[in-house]
């Protein structure tokens, strides 16, 4: 086994960059899903799946700096600035702790998407990442959904391997070592495009008529950071723990 594919962006819901290598912390990958949008009325995270357009925003953060692209809409790049303001949002059922941040990305991406919106910053690692802070995709997965485009699903590593890991699985990647916590539920967000927004595939139909837990479409595992490091594309997989074997084939998890 080995990485074929490493992603993340800093704004949840935009473009899912790829990257040359990647520095896990405990808390997950550094710089992954820093800041994300909230709704302008309530506080409520915007979900990708309710705003497509998002796939479209160019996003890149070098630990100070935020530039944000969208087409039509050129380039805001500046430091993004305190306001004081924190508030408690709902993300997923579950309450995210944010800071809302003054800056001029928020009118960017509010023209680009159509509504008012606010900049936020997560105010510790994970707050708006839905489960583990480590998503693996496998290229036998992918293959099952004869899908060659793995930026879709928008994971962390994208992992050369005949079958997902099972959860339980201890994974040496490169500098660090990670533990596969679960399958990933997933949502409409899979269907589309990464580079226009829009539907173009009906994977979610597919993983419905596959064996699965009552109520979920998983497709590929999330994992905890266990031991920090960096991890590059090309760098060996391998299971220290349990054998990648007894995973789950493409996907598939028991009921």
């Amino acid at each position: 086994m080995h990485v074929t594919r490493i992603g993340l962006t800093p704004l949840k819901g935009a473009r899912h960059a790829q990257l040359d290598q990647v520095a896990l912390e405990r808390q997950g990958p550094v710089g992954d899903r820093v800041f994300c949008l909230v709704e302008a009325d309530r506080p409520h995270v915007l979900r990708t799946v309710d705003n497509p357009r998002m796939l479209l925003v160019d996003a890149a953060w070098d630990g100070s700096t935020l530039t944000v692209g969208a087409p039509g809409q050129g380039v805001v790049s500046e430091v993004p600035g305190t306001t004081g303001e924190e508030l408690v949002s709902d993300y997923w059922g579950r309450d995210a702790r944010l800071e809302i941040m003054a800056s001029r990305h928020a009118q960017l991406l509010g023209r680009h998407l159509g509504r008012e919106v606010r900049l936020a910053r997560t105010r510790r690692p994970g707050e708006v990442v839905y489960g583990a802070p480590v998503s693996i995709v496998t290229t036998s997965a992918l293959a099952s959904l004869s899908e060659p485009e793995s930026e879709r699903f928008r994971a962390t590593f994208t992992i050369d391997a005949e079958r997902d890991p099972a959860p339980g699985t201890v994974l040496a990647m490169g500098g660090a070592v990670v533990r596969v916590r679960a399958a990933i539920p997933r949502c409409r967000v899979i269907d589309l495009d990464p580079t226009t927004g829009r539907l173009d595939r009906t994977h979610l139909a597919t993983l419905a008529g596959r064996p699965r837990p009552v109520g979920l479409l998983p497709f590929g595992v999330d994992a905890d950071v266990l031991v920090p490091g960096t991890v590059r594309t090309g760098d060996p997989v391998t299971a220290e723990h349990g054998e990648e074997g007894e995973g789950q084939p493409a996907s598939v998890v028991p009921s």
